[in-house]
């Protein structure tokens, strides 16, 4: 399993030193999610901040845009080198264009899916697709609780882009983290799993042992 940690979920007043903490941790990316609000109700981070987590860290950097006109941020995002950028398949009216001006950038191209939003759709989009997030927890006010059933949708998502890389993202704890491998998904998004923890790389070494 490849981890990728979420700032957002880190204490915003101490990045700094858990950047420092995670600068040689064995981990797939840093990642960062943009919200604005016009998607979901919540706001992170804008600019100036990814501007200065981009200059302190050697880590690659993946991005999943939580808003509802992600083309906007594309051209801004290119300074930074992206390794991912994930977008929201809610958002876009027309998929192929927005992952083609990711790749553009030299990043790798991610569709996101809602819980509630079936895959099946979108396998048209398989050949434009490097990588495939589902959403296993919604934003409703219960903490990002994980949905167990979202591991079957995992599999259906492994079967219809074979050829992408699988993530999943949302409330996973270890125990979520085993169901999920067990589902094909090769790639977690943790937050409070690993930046409530005690220790950083023991955290990450049970994650990436799966």
């Amino acid at each position: 399993m490849i981890v990728h940690p979420s700032l957002a979920s880190a204490n915003p007043l101490q990045y700094g030193s858990e950047l420092s903490a995670l600068a040689d941790a064995h981990i797939g990316s840093l990642h960062l999610d943009i919200e604005d609000s016009s998607f979901i109700n919540n706001i992170t981070f804008g600019l100036k901040t990814v501007q200065a987590v981009a200059r302190q860290t050697h880590l690659p950097l993946s991005f999943h845009l939580m808003i509802s006109r992600p083309q906007t941020w594309l051209s801004a995002l290119a300074a930074y080198k992206p390794a991912w950028v994930f977008v929201h398949a809610e958002t876009l009216e027309y998929p192929s264009e927005t992952l083609a001006d990711i790749r553009h950038l030299g990043a790798k191209a991610g569709l996101a899916f809602n819980p509630a939003t079936p895959v099946e759709a979108y396998d048209y989009l398989a050949p434009h697709l490097d990588a495939l997030m589902v959403m296993t927890s919604e934003p409703d006010g219960r903490g990002q609780a994980f949905i167990p059933a979202m591991c079957r949708k995992v599999s259906v998502a492994r079967a219809l882009f074979p050829d992408a890389e699988c993530w999943a993202d949302g409330g996973i704890t270890l125990s979520a983290a085993s169901l999920l491998a067990n589902a094909g998904a090769q790639h977690v998004v943790i937050g409070r799993a690993l930046f409530s923890s005690e220790d950083y790389h023991a955290t990450l070494s049970r994650f990436a042992a799966l």
